[in-house]
């Protein structure tokens, strides 16, 4: 019979407990360790994965300030400087007034919409819909513009929010000008309670949705991230473009807060 007491075995038995007590505390630590280990790994690759989407949306957008230089000097040489050449030229061999007169109208026109491209006009102490209004009456010398509005007119919109959305809709409008071949632009803004939506149609020969993203359209999609919007394009090829924008926007407030 197996005696505990007897010192040789009991001292086997403490033996045995501590062998057991040692292999938990091995165990316990390696698999502490191996755990830490791993969320160490996996902390590191979401750190190089945040650090590499930053310098994606970083390149992103230094090539999107290049291409927008370059589509402002574009403009400036194809549609100012070369009015402005026209216009010395007919001066010189007497040109009728009213033709002279018509072209420094359309010159100031193009210089105007260069202009809000830049720097939207008062767009700070002014609302989101006025400043809308603005961008696309700078577009009205070229298309038909048709604009509707559903909102509370006692809403404000920080600067920010409206800012990126006018930059938005600047980019779109000069695909169209680009791209679409369109004579109508419709659009129509919703801002209601903590909402903000807007829909930008033309009817114009559409697009292919297996084209793969420019420049102008990752600026967009650059914007709509910032402001945790979402957008949908919907094109048919010779039916026109339809852009679809929505946004929740909690910052939204009554103009007796301000």
């Amino acid at each position: 019979m197996y005696d505990w007491q007897d010192p040789s075995n009991f001292l086997l038995i403490i033996i045995f407990i501590l062998i057991v007590i040692v292999l938990l505390v091995v165990t316990t630590v390696s698999v502490i360790y191996i755990s830490y280990h791993r969320l160490l790994k996996s902390k590191e690759a979401e750190h190089h994965k945040t650090l590499e989407h930053e310098k994606k949306l970083l390149n992103v957008s230094l090539e999107a300030q290049e291409k927008e230089r370059e589509r402002i000097a574009a403009d400036l040489h194809d549609n100012i400087i070369s009015k402005l050449t026209i216009i010395r030229l007919k001066s010189a061999m007497g040109t009728d007034s009213k033709e002279l007169d018509h072209l420094l109208g359309s010159t100031i026109d193009e210089s105007r919409r260069i202009s809000h491209d830049l720097a939207p006009p008062l767009y700070e102490n002014k609302t989101l819909v006025d400043v809308i209004r603005s961008v696309l009456e700078s577009w009205e010398s070229i298309y038909i513009v048709k604009f509707y509005i559903v909102a509370d007119d006692d809403l404000v919109v920080d600067k920010n929010t409206k800012l990126q959305i006018v930059r938005i809709l600047q980019e779109l409008l000069n695909n169209i000008h680009k791209h679409a071949k369109a004579s109508e632009i419709k659009m129509i803004i919703r801002i209601k309670k903590d909402r903000i939506s807007f829909v930008l149609q033309n009817d114009g020969v559409g697009f292919s949705k297996n084209e793969g993203k420019g420049i102008g359209l990752q600026n967009i999609d650059l914007r709509a991230n910032q402001l945790d919007a979402k957008y949908k394009f919907r094109t048919k090829q010779d039916k026109g473009t339809r852009f679809i924008f929505d946004m929740s926007y909690g910052k939204i407030s009554h103009s007796n807060s301000r």
